[in-house]
């Protein structure tokens, strides 16, 4: 369905809103498009999938009282029946204290292409040429590989009862990688993402996973303690995650978060971090494209979160913005962290006299949110580096580590290049000290 009439769609919607429930407020969200996958493990391709849909959700509000509801369904009947749904359960929902005006007409700046036809057009072939690439190299390597390689295109507008109008188109792609070892001692993992497919290189993907499957293979047993480590983007961004999700005005000013000052007021302006750490949201950003509104219509504006070390700006939503006279800050969308001295993955190493070299973190959770402590396990390759190099594979740990302390001792970082599979990332690697990898995992 293309633009024009996703838009024709949610102004019939608002028209029956207006219809059944006058005095309503009323948003429409409604997108429609494709997602394909391909899916291979133990050498072999296990599934494929193409499916497309549309989704519609209409919000309803009588003054603090409000609902939803969802439907696929874009008949006349079905859209009817939505609208009367979510004024029955608004007009049934209890008050809510907190509950905003729908926006009216908003300003959003220029974005840069997010949608590529070649991505849109991809088909079943294309994915099925990078799984046999990446089963014939497992094989050549005595690995057993599995794997994801997906796509998708979408379309999305969303218009309320107030004047507000916006749309947005995106395409997108990853391929994910996994090679483990015969006997389950080693495994190696790669990935990529773009909104644009031909810049998933399927063959770099693979060389960097089975390569690190081949040397993770029967890993040394290395003692636990606070080392230096160099993370690899996908860890960097894990953990950066966490950050960004502590971020928040509201908590900080409340005193329940990190970002609170002991005895009153907020961090804001305190420098935590070295020179070199920045950490920006731009819309505009050509290279990790969204749209320039957020989910409720809010514009996106190019923020600096972190500048040079201190922290700038805090998460603010619209009530909390309100409530304490400040400007609200949209949802980014997207985040980079800027590495400021532009390192070598070779420089990071050859800093280290003894350290550990990390590929990535699963299994992350909270442990304390007031300090943004992270716990969570390493995964698909972990190596020692003696006098800056890589010299063995050693076994999984469990880490018990916050961002906030990875970014204040990180003294290097190379270029922000790696675009992050499954999050809206472009993120370095880094060395940073004193990392606390707690125990000794099984993890492989």
């Amino acid at each position: 369905m293309d633009a024009g009439k996703l838009r024709k769609v949610a102004e019939q919607v608002l028209a029956l809103a207006a219809k059944a429930a006058p005095e309503a407020e009323a948003q429409v969200w409604l997108s429609a498009g494709r997602a394909a996958n391909t899916r291979f493990a133990r050498n072999e391709i296990t599934s494929t999938g193409d499916v497309a849909d549309t989704a519609l959700s209409i919000a309803l509000a009588f003054g603090k009282r409000h609902a939803s509801t969802s439907t696929n369904q874009l008949d006349p009947a079905s859209l009817r029946a939505a609208v009367d749904q979510a004024a029955r359960l608004a007009r049934l929902a209890p008050e809510d204290p907190e509950r905003m005006p729908v926006l009216g007409p908003q300003r959003y700046g220029k974005a840069p292409p997010a949608w590529d036809v070649a991505t849109e057009r991809l088909g079943a072939e294309a994915r099925a040429q990078a799984a046999a690439a990446a089963i014939a190299a497992g094989k050549g390597a005595r690995l057993v590989v599995a794997g994801f390689h997906e796509h998708w295109a979408s379309r999305s507008v969303t218009a309320t009862s107030a004047g507000l109008r916006a749309a947005h188109a995106a395409t997108g792609a990853e391929l994910t990688v996994t090679a483990r070892t015969e006997d389950g001692t080693g495994s190696g993992w790669a990935g990529a993402a773009s909104h644009r497919a031909a810049d998933v290189d399927a063959q770099a993907v693979v060389k960097a996973a089975v390569d690190k499957g081949v040397r993770s293979a029967r890993p040394r047993r290395l003692e636990p303690g606070r080392v230096t480590v160099v993370l690899e983007p996908a860890a960097v961004g894990e953990l950066l995650g966490f950050y960004v999700a502590a971020a928040d005005a509201r908590a900080a000013d409340e005193g329940r978060s990190f970002f609170s000052r002991p005895g009153g007021g907020t961090r804001l302006g305190e420098k935590l971090f070295p020179d070199a750490v920045t950490l920006r949201s731009d819309f505009a950003d050509p290279e990790l494209p969204v749209a320039p509104f957020d989910g409720e219509g809010l514009p996106r504006v190019a923020t600096t979160w972190i500048d040079r070390g201190a922290v700038a700006v805090l998460r603010t939503s619209r009530f909390w913005a309100a409530k304490q006279g400040r400007t609200p800050t949209a949802d980014p969308g997207a985040h980079q962290l800027v590495g400021g001295s532009a390192a070598t993955p070779e420089a990071l190493l050859a800093g280290v006299t003894r350290g550990v070299l990390i590929t990535r973190f699963w299994y992350t959770r909270w442990v304390d949110p007031q300090s943004i402590l992270i716990t969570g396990l390493t995964r698909d390759g972990v190596f020692l580096i003696e006098n800056g190099q890589v010299v063995a594979p050693v076994n999984n740990f469990r880490f018990n580590e916050s961002p906030v302390t990875m970014l204040a001792n990180a003294d290097a970082m190379t270029r922000a290049t790696y675009r992050l599979p499954g999050g809206g990332w472009r993120v370095p690697a880094l060395r940073t000290h004193e990392f606390n990898l707690a125990s000794i995992s099984d993890a492989v």
